[in-house]
């Protein structure tokens, strides 16, 4: 899953996505009405014209960029949609796991890595559904938005626990009018959605230390490291 900032007028979506506006409230009220939400917007391929949008590209790319210098044997790419950037993962990673709610988009996702045996691609629900393994990179990119405080608190304990130890964790979001503000008024807002406050909350495990934190002016991306060791 994406957010729609790469259409026309993108900086104002993007920061209707990420603050909690009555209307994002209603979309996220139930787990079936954003599923719903998600299917009707894959009727068209690349709702989110990741393939040819320069914002979206643009951010692939910062994407990568945070990953450099570490190669990865199994990676899980959560909300893959329809593989865009899992294709883009293969170049730093061995083997992937492609997750999404989305039946149309997982379907769309199978059939482009149908010759690709590093590749697994299966549906999935962060909020409800869990694996039973780790990986060592976690790659989630503009999810947390759509998601109530429950499911968000359920599905960053199940992305954490996805982490093997030494294991990084890729965190993306679009960032929103209250993370460029000053100190004094992000506070007045701090219960609010935005790359910063998402961000923060696997800040705060004391499992994992920040490695690269890289703030732009429409999107942050924060890598993680699992410090924990493995005790057996």
């Amino acid at each position: 899953m994406t957010h729609p900032g790469s259409r026309p007028g993108g900086v104002g979506l993007r920061q209707w996505v990420a603050d909690e506006t009555w209307l994002k409230h209603l979309l996220t009220a139930r787990p079936w009405m954003t599923r719903a939400y998600f299917e009707a917007r894959y009727l068209v391929p690349d709702p989110w014209r990741l393939q040819t949008s320069g914002y979206e590209r643009g951010r692939a790319e910062a994407s990568l960029r945070v990953l450099e210098g570490r190669r990865y044997v199994a990676a899980i790419d959560v909300g893959c949609g329809e593989g865009t950037f899992t294709a883009r993962l293969l170049d730093r990673c061995d083997s992937v796991v492609a997750v999404d709610f989305s039946t149309l988009a997982v379907r769309r996702a199978q059939r482009r890595f149908a010759d690709s045996p590093r590749v697994e691609v299966r549906r999935l629900d962060l909020r409800t559904d869990d694996l039973d393994r780790t990986f060592d990179l976690v790659f989630c990119a503009e999810l947390f938005y759509y998601f109530n405080a429950a499911e968000r608190e359920q599905a960053g304990a199940r992305l954490a626990r996805w982490v093997a130890p030494g294991g990084d964790l890729c965190l993306v979001h679009g960032t929103s009018a209250h993370d460029r503000a000053p100190q004094a008024a992000r506070a007045e807002c701090s219960g609010r959605l935005s790359a910063e406050v998402i961000h923060d909350r696997f800040r705060a495990m004391t499992a994992f230390t920040a490695v690269r934190d890289v703030a732009l002016a429409p999107y942050r991306l924060t890598l993680f490291r699992r410090i924990e060791v493995d005790r057996g």
